[in-house]
C-alpha cells in the first residue's frame, strides 16, 4: 500500500512503517460471511424469512463456507436475533473463526460434533474469538445461542 501511495503521489510524506506483523492468511479461508439478509451470500436450507420471528432447520449437509440456522431467529437487514432453541451450523475453513456478537446471553461453539465451550456475550456488538488453532482446518461449526442474542458476521483468520 505504501508504494502504491507514492506511485500515485510521488511528493506525500508517510509516517514511518510499524513492525506490527502481517498476519493477513496465505492459505485459503472461508469469505467473510454477513448473516443479515441485505449482504447474506452463503445460508443453505430454508431461505430466510426476512424481519419475522421464523423456524428453521438444518439441512442434510451443510457444505464449507456455508451456513444454515435451526430454531427460531429473526433475520433482520443486518443481524440475526436468536430465540427459542436457536442454532447456527458453519462449514469452515480456517485457522481462526471470528463472529461480531450483541446482546446479552452464550454462545456454546463445538467443533465437529465435540464438546462446546461457552461463551458470555454482553453488550454492544463485538468481536468474539470462537476458534483459533495453529493452522488452517477444515470442519463444522455448531453454535447454540441463548434467546436475544444478536449474531452479525464472520470473518476469518
Amino acid at each position: 500500500i505504501r508504494e502504491l501511495l507514492v506511485a500515485a503521489h510521488p511528493s506525500v510524506v508517510l509516517p514511518p512503517p510499524t513492525d506490527i506483523p502481517d498476519t493477513t492468511p496465505n492459505e485459503p479461508t472461508n469469505p467473510e460471511t454477513y448473516l443479515g439478509y441485505e449482504r447474506s451470500q452463503y445460508l443453505v436450507g430454508t431461505a430466510a424469512i426476512p424481519d419475522a420471528a421464523a423456524s428453521y432447520e438444518f439441512p442434510a449437509d451443510v457444505p464449507p463456507g456455508g451456513y444454515a440456522l435451526a430454531g427460531t431467529w429473526t433475520v433482520g437487514a443486518q443481524k440475526i436475533t436468536a430465540g427459542d432453541r436457536a442454532r447456527l451450523e458453519l462449514g469452515f475453513q480456517a485457522k481462526d473463526v471470528y463472529l461480531v456478537l450483541g446482546g446479552q446471553g452464550t454462545v456454546g461453539v463445538s467443533v465437529d460434533g465435540g464438546p462446546p465451550v461457552a461463551t458470555a456475550v454482553s453488550g454492544v456488538p463485538r468481536l468474539y474469538t470462537l476458534l483459533s488453532r495453529d493452522q488452517v482446518t477444515s470442519g463444522t461449526l455448531t453454535l447454540t445461542v441463548s434467546p436475544g442474542v444478536d449474531a452479525y458476521d464472520f470473518t476469518f483468520g
